[in-house]
């Protein structure tokens, strides 16, 4: 293989991932611009009320006796 043929794939192969950084970098941009756009058509009020409420009903679960019972001997078992 000759110097120049090897320079030739070197420099496809840089354009190549050129070109996928750049659509990446686009890619992230509008994944971003569609999160904020999704994140302020919830109202703050609303989203903190779901959150303490889903905080509220996993932490009775998991303090139930069953419960905490089962994640011991899950953990102990995966211990093993």
């Amino acid at each position: 293989m000759s110097l120049r043929s090897l320079n030739n794939q070197i420099e496809q192969r840089r354009q190549t991932m050129q070109k996928q950084r750049h659509c990446a970098l686009a890619l992230m941009q509008q994944q971003r611009a569609q999160a904020l756009a999704q994140a302020q058509r919830v109202p703050l009020p609303a989203a903190m009320l779901g959150a303490f409420a889903a905080g509220f009903a996993i932490q009775r679960f998991l303090n139930r006796p069953t419960t905490h019972t089962l994640v011991n001997w899950y953990l102990m078992l995966r211990a093993i």
